[in-house]
Formats: structure tokens, C-alpha cells, sequence
């Protein structure tokens, strides 16, 4: 026999899907307006009262925007820059990680300890201070500082999410592959990274995206205008006294479009590894 609905369960599913409702527009509210404002002219974007939809719909910040000087090279910086975030972030996170999950020490609380210090503390005190050993080392002004500075900033977040991958490796796997002759580094390599698949590509995904979006620490160490990225070309558009927002809005939708491909492709994939270190 059915049980009843009462009207109290109507009032619940209602709310419901009120804040569920309140939710989804409040998260694509920001981007439908950014995408209206990147079709807008430089006069529409400034009329009073605001106008929602454009009377005009032009793709001239487009045009504009790709057009201005070293955009390809802008967006390849950009896809170099991230990939190498993303893979180096991954790979030498499981590293640490695998150390910290199959191997006891007396020291091992207290690096975990300090790991998980660095996490409270900001990105932003550190700027100084790495600044100063950059520049004293002559690492200033290439993108591989930026690249090593980014993946060394990645390692901690990442160990703690493989953590839960590799503890879920049974250790027999590994017994059994050094006593048919394996090394720990080729018992590394041909048993822990194949099965470490799912840890590793949600790390990836993280700090690839990441490092797509960086601003301020490639302002920071990159002046030479061939090595910016799309992120950072996007914010040089932001002058002191003038700010082109139709371009800044073209700029940044079209920055967006590889983090959306690419999480719509693998999402999937993504949720389910996700869920998978959870629940481990």
C-alpha cells in the first residue's frame, strides 16, 4: 500500500526546488551576463539605465580581441603552462603520496603535519620571499619558474586526494611484484601508476585547470611579453584609468571555452573518481 503524501510533503519538495532553482541562477547568472556584455558596442555597455540584451549584437570585441598581436601565442603559453601544471602536479604528488601511505618513519606525523600546515597558510605570503631566491638565481622571467613555482604549490592538495586511491591498493600487489624480482622503482612504474589511473587524472584535471587560470603568479615572474598567458593578457587589458569591459568579457569567454570542453568531456570520469576517493 502506497503511503500518502501530506501536504508537508508538497511544502518540502516545493522549497526544494526553490533553492535549487535560486542555485542554478545564481551560478549562470554571471556567465549569461558576461556573455551578453562580450556581444555588446562600447556604448551599449555603458547605457543608463543597464540594458540587459543588446539592441545590437555585434562580434567585433571578438574580432578585436583575436586580432590584437601574439593571441595564438597567448593561448599556446596558456596550454603549455597548464599541462605541465597538470601532469607534474599529478605525478609527483603520488610520489609523496605513495611514501606517506606504504612506508612508516618516525618523522612521517610530522611531515604530514607540515603538509597539512602549508594548506592554512595564504598563497600570498610566500610572494615576497620567493620573489627575492627567483631573481637571486636568475629564474626570472621564464615560464618553467612559473611552471615549478605552481606544481611545488599543487604537490600538498594533491597527495592528500591520492592518498585515498592508493590506500585502497591492496599491498599483496606490490609483495608479489618484488618477489618475482621487481625494484620499488619499477614496482612504481608498472604496478602502483596503472593502477593509481583514477587518483591521477582527477589531479590532473584540478591543476590543469588551475594552471590555465593563473594570473598572479605569472604577472608576478613573467615580463616578457611573448611568455603571457591568455589569463594574464586578459588582465593587462585593465588599465589604470580606462577599462575596456567589451574586450576583458570577449577575453574571458573565450579563456573559459577549454575549462568547459573539457570538463563536459570528462565529467563523467571525473565525478566517479571523485567519488571514489571519497568514499575510501
Amino acid at each position: 500500500m502506497k503511503k500518502k503524501k501530506t501536504p508537508q510533503y508538497f511544502i518540502g519538495k516545493f522549497f526544494k526546488f526553490l533553492l535549487l532553482a535560486f542555485f542554478v541562477i545564481y551560478t549562470l547568472f554571471p556567465l549569461v551576463w558576461l556573455l551578453l556584455s562580450s556581444i555588446k558596442s562600447k556604448k551599449e555597455m555603458y547605457n543608463f539605465p543597464v540594458e540587459y540584451w543588446p539592441d545590437h549584437p555585434t562580434l567585433i570585441n571578438y574580432q578585436e580581441v583575436m586580432g590584437m598581436g601574439n593571441f595564438g601565442r597567448f593561448t599556446l603559453n596558456s596550454f603549455l603552462l597548464a599541462l605541465a601544471v597538470g601532469a607534474g602536479a599529478a605525478v609527483f604528488s603520488l610520489m609523496v603520496a605513495y611514501v606517506l601511505a606504504r612506508m612508516d618513519f618516525k618523522l612521517k606525523p610530522l611531515i604530514m603535519g607540515l603538509f597539512l600546515m602549508t594548506q592554512m597558510l595564504p598563497g600570498a605570503a610566500g610572494f615576497a620571499p620567493l620573489y627575492i631566491l627567483m631573481s637571486k638565481l636568475g629564474l626570472v622571467n621564464k615560464l618553467t619558474t612559473v611552471m615549478v613555482i605552481l606544481i611545488a604549490g599543487s604537490i600538498t592538495f594533491g597527495m592528500f586526494l591520492q592518498l585515498g586511491f592508493l590506500q585502497s591498493i591492496p599491498s599483496a600487489l606490490e609483495d608479489a611484484a618484488m618477489i618475482d624480482g621487481c625494484g620499488r622503482a619499477r614496482m612504481f612504474r608498472h604496478v602502483i601508476i596503472p593502477l593509481s589511473t583514477p587518483g591521477l587524472f582527477t589531479v590532473f584535471i584540478f591543476q590543469f585547470l588551475s594552471g590555465w587560470n593563473d594570473v598572479y603568479t605569472s604577472v608576478l615572474y613573467v615580463n616578457d611579453n611573448k611568455l603571457k598567458t591568455l589569463a594574464v593578457a586578459i588582465y593587462s587589458m585593465i588599465g589604470t584609468y580606462d577599462i575596456n569591459w567589451g574586450h576583458v568579457a570577449a577575453g574571458t569567454t573565450i579563456a573559459m571555452v577549454p575549462a568547459i570542453v573539457l570538463f563536459t568531456c570528462m565529467k563523467d570520469v571525473f565525478i566517479e573518481n571523485i567519488g571514489g576517493a571519497v568514499k575510501e
